[in-house]
């Protein structure tokens, strides 16, 4: 990986797992620039400063850099304030985002001067943990991990490229996907597991309580890790993509209602079909990936 990126300058606003995940691996790199990281926790920018992840000592950051990429790295709903926050005077300079839903963030960016929307990028890296904040973050995050570029008309195929090779020289695979299709995506592979998990939580815990995991052998732990996943980002990938997770939603209560039937009636033979089916189409799929 080139440590030398196409930017002299750049600036991680929010430095949570992913935020402090970028800032971890340009450092393993010793990335040649001037990384700058902004959040609204004080203690923060304290600790990344600590660590020599970034230069600056508190939000005050210099407003007429040069050259200058800056990284939304916050929850969906808060990247309006984030945008609005940001007081950097230059005209040098590329946005792009970490947001799960990028829909609502396009929405937000076309409502603003084509000098901002025209500079912005949307991007999506799939990489995460159940864990949260700067202490989870990790030189490592983004190894081999895909990151969804999604750009939009106004964007010129420059910009794009400069942001994909951002993220390629952070470890990342990078691929396109207009945010529509995007959103709809991630409704179904993550959004809806992340539905799911927490509502087995919520089901089996106000039947079992304290013995919830007593006697699950670990599956049941690792089955509902993301359940362990940060309430704000969720809470606002909830509201910022409801209509793709609520007919997802609805799609998997269909085959949770069939699956349901047969159990009812003790049907063996649909039973033993519909398993069958399940773990020939996950398998062959997952060997696909391998291949």
């Amino acid at each position: 990986m080139n440590p030398d990126l196409a930017f002299e300058n750049i600036v991680v606003v929010g430095l949570g797992l992913i935020g402090g995940s970028i800032l971890q691996t340009l450092k393993s790199q010793s990335y040649t620039g001037n990384t700058y990281g902004i959040d609204s926790n004080a203690s923060a920018i304290s600790k990344a400063k600590e660590l020599s992840l970034i230069v600056n000592k508190d939000q005050n950051i210099e407003t007429d850099l040069e050259n200058v990429l800056v990284i939304f790295s916050v929850p969906t709903l808060s990247i309006t304030k984030a945008i609005d926050d940001l007081n950097l005077s230059t005209e040098d300079i590329l946005y792009t985002d970490t947001c799960s839903v990028k829909s609502s963030v396009l929405e937000d960016i076309n409502s603003r001067e084509s000098k901002f929307l025209n500079k912005f990028i949307a991007s999506h890296p799939i990489a995460g943990s159940e864990k949260s904040g700067l202490v989870a973050s990790t030189s490592t995050l983004f190894d081999n991990r895909l990151t969804i570029v999604c750009p939009h008309e106004k964007n010129e195929e420059d910009d794009i490229k400069k942001i994909e090779a951002f993220w390629n020289n952070l470890g990342s695979v990078t691929k396109r996907l207009p945010a529509k299709n995007h959103d709809e995506l991630f409704a179904k592979t993550s959004h809806l597991p992340h539905v799911i998990s927490y509502a087995l939580m919520d089901s089996i815990f106000k039947d079992l309580s304290n013995e919830t995991f007593l006697y699950s052998g670990g599956s049941l732990e690792s089955y509902t890790r993301i359940a362990s996943s940060d309430p704000l980002m969720w809470k606002d990938i909830m509201i910022a993509n409801e209509k793709s997770i609520v007919e997802s939603i609805e799609n998997f209560k269909e085959s949770l209602d069939a699956l349901l039937e047969m159990i009812k009636k003790k049907d063996s033979h649909e039973l033993i079909n519909f398993f069958t089916d399940i773990k020939k189409s996950r398998d062959e799929l997952l060997s696909d990936d391998k291949n």
